[in-house]
C-alpha cells in the first residue's frame, strides 16, 4: 500500500492492510489528526509528530519511508520484483553472470580485521556487509530498515532464487534482541512462510536483551512470537552462525531442534547455551580453589616483601595487588579453557548442533549450492497449517 497526501480517522487502517506500507515525506495518516489532539488532550502536536514517515517507521506501521510519490511506486516495482504471482507459486528466478562459486574474501578481511582488533570477539560491524557479498551483485532490498537496527531483514538473491535474510547486526546494541526486534523477525518470517521463500539466518548475538524495561513491556511474549515463527516455517531454512551464539538466542534461533534445514558456522564461531559468564558454572570448583587461596596467598607474599625489609603496610598492600592479580591470571587460564573447550564450533559439530565449519571466503558457494538442493525438493502451494496465534 502507497500513502498518499493526509489521512486521518478510520480510513488510516486501509494503508496497513496491505503487507508492506509504503509512506514518502511530508504525508500523514493516524487514527487522530492533530486538530482532536488539540481538543481533547489540550496538546500541540504537528502532523508529523502525530503521524509521520519519522513516527511509523519505527513503530512498523510503515515499512519504507521514500522522498516521493514517484519514489513510491519506483519502490512498489522492485518490492515486486522479489514476490512470486500468488502464494501456490515459487518467486521468480532471475538468472544471473554472478558466479555461484564467488569468493567473498570481503567477509574474510572483515571477520580478521574483526577478531585482530582490540575488543576482539566483541567488535561490532554490520551484518549487511555479509548479505551484500552473499547476494547476487551485491544487490538486496531491506525492509523496515528504520526500526529495530539491531536486527536486519531483507530480500535478496543467491544464484537467481530469492532468498529471505534475518541477520543479528552487531553494529546497533551487539546484535542482542530485544522486543522491538523480535516483533520485526517475527512479522517478516511469517510473511516468507505464507509466499514460499527460503530464509537464511544469520546469527551474532550474546541474546535476548536484559533488563527491567524489557521484561516489563513483555518481552517474553515478544520472544515467543518469534519462536513461533520459525517453528512454524515451512520453507527452506539455513544458519549460518557468524560468530557469537549465546543464551536463549542460541536455544532458540533456527537451530536443529527448531527444525532448521541446514547449519553452518564460521571458524570465528563462540556457541554455548552460556556466554562467558558460563565459566562460574562449569568450573566453579576451581574457581572457589582459588578464591579461598586468595587470603593464603597475599599473607604469604606480605611475609615475604616483610623479611626483605618492607614495612608492614607497604608489604600488606604490595601482597595484597601480587596476589589479585595471581587470582585474575589463573581465572583468565580458566576463561581460556572455558573458551577452547566448550565454546568452539569443533564442539558444537561433534555434537551435531552444526553441519559444518566453512571458510568465509566459501559461504556463498556452500549456501547457494545447498540451498539449491533443498528449492529442488520443496513444493510451492498455499499454507495449509493455521499460523499460531501472533500478538
Amino acid at each position: 500500500m502507497c500513502m498518499f497526501g493526509f489521512n486521518a480517522g478510520g480510513g488510516s487502517y486501509l494503508p496497513r492492510q496491505g503487507t508492506f506500507v509504503i509512506q514518502p515525506e511530508n504525508t500523514f495518516f493516524g487514527l487522530t489528526g492533530p486538530g482532536v489532539v488539540k481538543s481533547v488532550l489540550g496538546e500541540s502536536v504537528t502532523p508529523d509528530e502525530l503521524g509521520g514517515p519519522g513516527v511509523h517507521s519505527q513503530t512498523g506501521v510503515t515499512d519504507f519511508v521514500v522522498p516521493d510519490e514517484v519514489s513510491a511506486l519506483q519502490k512498489v516495482r522492485q518490492i515486486l520484483a522479489y514476490l512470486p504471482a500468488n502464494n501456490s507459486e515459487m518467486a521468480p528466478v532471475q538468472e544471473t553472470s554472478d558466479p555461484i562459486d564467488r569468493k567473498t574474501w570481503d567477509i574474510d578481511i572483515l571477520l580478521k580485521k574483526a577478531i585482530n582488533s582490540r575488543t576482539g570477539f566483541n567488535t561490532p560491524f554490520d551484518i549487511s556487509i555479509l548479505i551484500q557479498q552473499l547476494c547476487d551483485h551485491g544487490d538486496f532490498m531491506e525492509i523496515q530498515p528504520e526500526r529495530a537496527r539491531n536486527t536486519i531483514c531483507a530480500l535478496g538473491r543467491m544464484g537467481g532464487n530469492v532468498i529471505g535474510f534475518v541477520a543479528n547486526n552487531s553494529a546497533v546494541s551487539s546484535g542482542q534482541i530485544d522486543i522491538a526486534a523480535a516483533y520485526k523477525n517475527a512479522r517478516f518470517i511469517r510473511f516468507c512462510n505464507l509466499y514460499n521463500i527460503p530464509i537464511i539466518f544469520m546469527e551474532d548475538t550474546t541474546g535476548f536483551l536484559p533488563g527491567r524495561e524489557q521484561e516489563s513491556n513483555g518481552i517474553v511474549q515478544a520472544g515467543r512470537a518469534m519462536l513461533d515463527a520459525i517453528i512454524d516455517l515451512r520453507t527452506p531454512r539455513f544458519l549460518l552462525i557468524v560468530r557469537n551464539a549465546f543464551g536463549g538466542a542460541y536455544a532458540s534461533y533456527n537451530n536443529y531442534p527448531t527444525g532448521a534445514d541446514f547449519v553452518i558456522a564460521l571458524p570465528t564461531t563462540r556457541a554455548a547455551v552460556m556466554g562467558p559468564a558460563g565459566i562460574e558454572f562449569v568450573f566453579k570448583n576451581e574457581l572457589r580453589e582459588i578464591r579461598s587461596q586468595l587470603g593464603h596467598k597475599t599473607s604469604e607474599i606480605a611475609q615475604s616483601l616483610m623479611a626483605d625489609g618492607k614495612d608492614q603496610a607497604t608489604a600488606n598492600a604490595e601482597a595484597s595487588k601480587i596476589a589479585a592479580a595471581w587470582a585474575k591470571q589463573e581465572e583468565q587460564i580458566l576463561s581460556q579453557r572455558y573458551e577452547e573447550q566448550l565454546m568452539n564450533p569443533n564442539e558444537a559439530l561433534s555434537l551435531g548442533s552444526i553441519s559444518q565449519i566453512a571458510m568465509p571466503s566459501d559461504l556463498r558457494a556452500i549456501l547457494t549450492e545447498n540451498m539449491n538442493f533443498h528449492l529442488r525438493h520443496y513444493t510451492a502451494e498455499p499454507l495449509q497449517a493455521v499460523q499460531r496465534e501472533f500478538h
